[in-house]
């Protein structure tokens, strides 16, 4: 049980550690909107990875399914990256959430927030390196026992999840410190990573490149 928490350690720092376009959003949602929005996020994106991690131990028939259609999801994925990119650079409104000047506050409602949520599970979820990568985790270890897979998984996912909140944190911590001009170029460079990702992820897919992950 102990090797099976150190290798979730290690895999963890490892997924951490990986520069894709979740890293880009929980900054953007973090220093735009908030700790809450950045944490929306954050959240989104971890229920995505244990709805993989779920299905790769204990539905092999219906993961069998999804590897079949990952040139599908993966140009799907593509798609809504540079739209999504699109959308930051000619339609979005660039605002800063401060906790100061409460009659000049934006306030972002439940909706909003989990429409945020719904943008992480869904932008994890359509990136085929993602399901890819996580395939061959749970492949590998499906001959340990149950317990220890319980531990390496959880280990993994926990210090993800961990690692996203302090992002999260750091961001929101220095967000007041900004000025909008900043800010405006912040989500320039954000949105135009989303572009450059997407684009990446339908290259990658359409000519069998799997070395695209979160």
């Amino acid at each position: 049980m102990l090797t099976s928490f150190i290798a979730g350690l290690g895999l963890g720092l490892f997924l951490s550690l990986s520069v894709g376009p979740v890293i880009f959003m929980i900054i953007k949602y973090s220093i735009g909107s908030g700790f809450r929005a950045g944490l929306s996020f954050a959240i989104g994106v971890s229920f995505s990875d244990t709805m993989y991690v779920v299905l790769g131990n204990f539905a092999s028939a219906f993961i069998h399914q999804l590897d079949e259609m990952k040139k599908v999801i993966g140009v799907t994925g593509g798609i809504v990256l540079i739209a999504i990119g699109l959308y930051g650079i000619f339609l979005k409104q660039v605002r800063i959430s401060s906790g100061e000047d409460q009659e000049k506050k934006i306030l972002i409602t439940k909706g909003d927030y989990f429409r945020i949520w719904l943008s992480g599970f869904l932008m994890n979820t359509l990136n085929p390196g993602v399901l890819i990568f996580w395939l061959g985790v749970c492949t590998a270890n499906g001959a340990l026992e149950l317990q220890d897979r319980l531990v390496l998984f959880g280990t993994t996912l926990a210090f993800i999840l961990s690692a996203d909140i302090t992002k999260v944190f750091l961001a929101d911590k220095i967000r007041h410190k900004l000025t909008l001009k900043t800010v405006i170029w912040l989500n320039r460079i954000a949105s135009v990573s989303m572009i450059v990702f997407g684009g990446v992820l339908i290259y990658a897919v359409l000519f069998r490149v799997t070395k695209f992950m979160h």
